[in-house]
């Protein structure tokens, strides 16, 4: 019988020599065809073995490997003279597309390599400092919490009725337990950041006689953490002994940025989606207002569905109007407040406007938006409450 055509991923195009040096490599076809590598420099062009194909027995994997390690032992004369050869041609370095450079012309150290300067643009003056790692592993397990959270409600649409998210199951959660997580895990947020500021030197204020107390959440997670100077300047710089002009506030690294980013989008988009509902359930005459749910304050039981729906609202607008002045978002508390913001970088402003979009004077309007859903859906609330309807 003839001998079997081979597959076509058996077929090499490199010549033996090229691709034991991992060199990229196109020899033509035909058994005295020679590469233009081996023809340059003299050499006998030997044609690549034949793949094979599918994984092979474990007898020949292993005289494979007995044998690459036996084979580059010695070398012989024309690998020497094939070595030389490369080193001596410049040409036969193979660079990427995109390099507009020679290896030959590249500074040191790497730091100075132009692909690794645009990692960090040389302009950026901005001390970085790094929280503790207590701090930034919380950070990362409330990324996670934020992700499962946001996770369940996207698999519904925005004109999901209210009743059936918070009552029935899917996936074996329910919108009640979903909404118990987001309040949960937006509490221990502000915690952090707060804590990351006080890190990173808060502003010097005092609001009747009182200075800026620190609860223990906070003293536990920045207990191994210096923080950095306090500054007395509305603009949040910090002035240097010996210089007239204040220098800009210090930044965190750029993966607890990303973290911290990471976290606020997940938690707006959230909340968006659970209000938006709320409202739309409120709204509409057809839909049933929601019975009470079994919730306490304080292991007081609240009856009232709409108190209960009301202390929510409420919860929520304190949580975000903090969690917004931390992030530095503009707001009448932000001459006054010891907060002075952590977006103080450009470069990370940016990324939370790419990711929430719909941007004004240099912001992302949609937390604004969020907090003005909250105070229209507790206005309704309100009045259905007077009205004798809720």
């Amino acid at each position: 019988m003839h001998s079997p055509s081979p597959h076509p991923n058996q077929i090499r195009s490199a010549c033996e020599r090229c691709r034991r040096h991992k060199h990229r490599c196109s020899r033509p076809v035909g058994p005295s065809a020679s590469c233009a590598r081996c023809s340059r420099l003299g050499l006998t062009c030997q044609p690549g073995l034949q793949r094979r194909v599918g994984r092979p027995p474990r007898k020949d994997a292993v005289e494979v490997v007995l044998h690459s390690k036996h084979s580059n032992a010695v070398r012989s004369p024309e690998d020497v003279q094939f070595i030389q050869g490369l080193l001596d041609d410049s040409a036969a370095w193979d660079l990427d597309p995109f390099c507009m450079y020679t290896p030959e012309g590249l500074p040191f150290p790497m730091d100075a390599w132009p692909a690794v300067q645009e990692l960090d643009p040389p302009e950026i003056e901005q001390k970085v400092i790094l929280p503790s790692p207590q701090l930034f592993d919380t950070l990362c397990k409330l990324n996670g919490d934020f992700y499962r959270g946001w996770e369940f409600v996207t698999q519904l649409a925005n004109s999901f009725r209210l009743g059936s998210f918070v009552c029935e199951d899917h996936n074996m959660k329910n919108g009640y337990e979903n909404i118990q997580l987001v309040l949960k895990v937006a509490q221990e947020f502000l915690v952090v950041l707060k804590s990351l500021h006080r890190q990173l030197g808060t502003r010097t204020v005092s609001c009747q006689g009182r200075k800026p107390h620190t609860n223990k959440l906070v003293w536990a997670l920045t207990a191994d953490t210096v923080s950095e100077s306090t500054s007395a300047s509305s603009e949040g710089t910090t002035p240097t002994f010996g210089s007239a002009t204040p220098q800009p506030p210090p930044v965190f690294d750029s993966p607890t940025m990303f973290l911290v980013i990471s976290c606020y989008v997940q938690l707006i988009k959230h909340l968006e989606f659970v209000f938006k509902i709320t409202f739309n359930s409120l709204s509409d005459p057809s839909q049933d207002l929601l019975e009470s749910a079994p919730m306490a304050f304080a292991d007081v039981p609240l009856v009232e569905p709409s108190t209960q729906l009301m202390l929510f609202s409420e919860l929520i607008r304190h949580i975000m109007s903090q969690i917004n002045l931390l992030i530095g978002f503009p707001s009448p508390w932000s001459s006054k407040s010891a907060w002075t913001g952590l977006m103080t970088c450009q470069r990370y402003k940016d990324m939370l406007n790419v990711e929430l979009g719909a941007v004004e004077d240099g912001w992302t309007t949609r937390p604004n938006k969020l907090m003005e859903l909250n105070r229209i859906t507790k206005l309704m609330l309100d009045e259905f409450s007077m009205m004798g309807i809720y």
